[in-house]
């Protein structure tokens, strides 16, 4: 091969790798100047199916991926089972800077329930990180006796661990159930039933129950013959026609016993009144009894001071009239006498 083409390779390989670059860099920028913010974790399950570079979503949205997963016995040098989980957070899909939501905000949005957990999707067994606001006394914190490098988040159990755990809960549960007991009790039950049914008069029971049944149908066959009587028809129209002259005598005497209630609701009122009158009569009755006691006590005492000048008041008044009553028979008799003077003299016999 000449120098000529060398030099040609050359420069097709040299413009070749400069054109890679600049793909690189171009399709490239974005994800080698992306700003990010490291977080760490801490998970008490196994982390199965989680790899470097799985996703970090908030509530589904992808907001991260994980730098690195580690047992945090090797990288503290403390004595835990805990696996160390590192993610990056892309500063991008958060509407304020991230770096003063972490320094001022972070402790009390985990107070709040901030948590994050292992998901799965779908049947693949690949999972990843999701950040999500739960009960925070459903999910208490991860206490850890070492000071973490990076912003601490902590975590929560996944869906699947807890379903496990529940299912392991419910197994443990069976297992102290004594079933064989429960068994032989249902076993002994039913021989104890099947000697009752052996034992007892059960055809002598279902010929009874025949005979019910029977006298059951005879009593529906003649209730469906007396329904369909035209005694009760009848019957049955008239009990409609009364009802329907109640309601109309009902409707009529609507208007006159309202007036009769509004008359005794008047009657009512005068009653109160009056009975408040003679409540305030009551009250003053007996002053007034009182009142006319002492009048008496007084009229007596009056009279009895009196009574000498009333015997003789009472004797001239009687002769008084006793000269009234003779002037009166005189004034009959002798009419000029009384009006002009003396009578005249009587004459005697034989002058």
């Amino acid at each position: 091969m000449s120098n000529t083409n060398y030099f040609k390779l050359g420069i097709f390989v040299i413009i070749g790798t400069c054109i890679f670059t600049a793909l690189v860099v171009i399709f490239g920028a974005d994800t080698l100047f992306q700003k990010r913010v490291m977080i760490e974790t801490y998970f008490q399950e196994s982390v199965q199916g989680l790899d470097v570079g799985s996703s970090v979503k908030f509530r589904g949205v992808h907001i991260g991926k994980v730098e690195s997963i580690k047992m945090a016995a090797n990288e503290y040098k403390a004595e835990t089972r805990l696996i160390m989980v590192r993610a990056s957070l892309l500063a991008e899909k958060f509407p304020h800077s991230i770096e003063d939501f972490i320094e001022a905000e972070l402790i009390n949005e985990i107070n709040k329930g901030l948590r994050i957990r292992l998901s799965f999707q779908g049947i693949t067994g690949k999972a990843y990180l999701e950040m999500d606001y739960l009960d925070p006394q459903q999910n208490p914190i991860v206490q850890i006796n070492w000071l973490p490098d990076c912003p601490y988040l902590p975590s929560t159990p996944s869906v699947m661990t807890r379903l496990s755990d529940s299912i392991s809960n419910i197994m443990r549960h069976l297992e102290k159930i004594n079933i064989q007991g429960i068994t032989l009790q249902f076993e002994e039950t039913l021989t104890t039933l099947h000697k009752i049914l052996e034992t007892s008069q059960l055809k002598a029971i279902t010929n009874e129950g025949i005979l019910l049944l029977s006298e059951i149908r005879q009593t529906n066959q003649h209730l469906q013959t007396l329904l369909q009587h035209d005694s009760l028809v009848k019957a049955i129209e008239n009990m409609n026609k009364m009802v329907t002259s109640a309601n109309r005598i009902a409707e009529n005497s609507e208007k006159p016993v309202e007036r009769l209630l509004n008359n005794l609701t008047k009657a009512t009122r005068k009653l109160n009144l009056a009975s408040e009158k003679i409540n305030t009569f009551s009250k003053d009755l007996p002053e007034s009894s009182t009142q006319f006691k002492r009048t008496l006590r007084r009229l007596d005492s009056l009279l009895f001071v009196q009574q000498d000048d009333i015997e003789k008041t009472i004797d001239n008044i009687l002769l008084i009239t006793e000269n009234l009553k003779e002037l009166t028979e005189n004034a009959k008799k002798y009419p000029s006498q009384f009006l002009f003077g003396a009578p005249p003299t009587q004459s005697r016999p034989g002058r």
